[in-house]
């Protein structure tokens, strides 16, 4: 399994216009191919009168490729989506254009640029991000520690996700594996060995220091 990829940091939108044809393109991060056809689907119901509605997208894992033409000339939509997301190589990502056809025939150059173009505007829009596989994890510490263990966090780019206050606090963080021994090694130098770690599990999470 890889330990990082490259994808839309967020969703994303940018519309195009040729020939009094409107191009709406929509892009989102995705795991899974369901995660997709849910994104398109929402898509198509937001926008129901759209004569075409186009799509490309390729799973986290880079295994699942699909793209339509949605009834546009072979080659003309669903294929410049999805040059658009190899040139930059994006994995985990869904674009959709849906297109609002004005009248005037574009012709197959036309459309490939139009459906490629659309979909370089919501890209740009959302921008990219690298996502990771990092470690989520909780921290315990005292209440007269946590100040310390903020900045010490802090010291080595890590963001606190979520703080609990019970009998001690918990921080939960996110990190990558080689800086599990050093996060709990401060946490113990901090609490004077009081201190506990507990790894809940891995999550991908965009890059936190490039």
């Amino acid at each position: 399994m890889r330990d990082s990829y490259v994808t839309a940091r967020g969703e994303g939108k940018g519309q195009y216009e040729e020939k009094k044809s409107i191009f709406y393109g929509f892009i989102k991060p995705i795991e899974e191919e369901e995660d997709a056809l849910e994104y398109i689907e929402e898509i198509r119901n937001r926008l129901p009168n759209m004569r075409h509605t186009c799509f490309a997208y390729v799973n986290k894992g880079g295994n699942v490729v699909r793209f339509s033409d949605d009834k546009e000339p072979q080659g003309t939509a669903g294929m410049p989506i999805l040059e658009v997301i190899r040139r930059e190589g994006l994995t985990g990502v869904v674009i959709v254009v849906a297109r609002f056809f004005g009248g005037v025939l574009l012709g197959a150059g036309g459309l490939t640029r139009a459906y490629g173009k659309a979909a370089k505007l919501a890209l740009d829009d959302a921008g990219k991000a690298t996502f990771v596989l990092y470690e989520e994890v909780e921290l315990y510490c005292d209440y007269s520690s946590f100040q310390k263990l903020k900045y010490e966090l802090s010291l080595m780019g890590i963001e606190e996700k979520e703080t609990r206050y019970e009998e001690c606090v918990i921080v939960k963080v996110l990190i990558s594996e080689n800086q599990r021994e050093k996060v709990f090694s401060k946490l113990s130098d901090i609490t004077s060995g009081k201190g506990k770690m507990e790894v809940l599990g891995e999550k991908w999470a965009p890059l936190i220091c490039d």
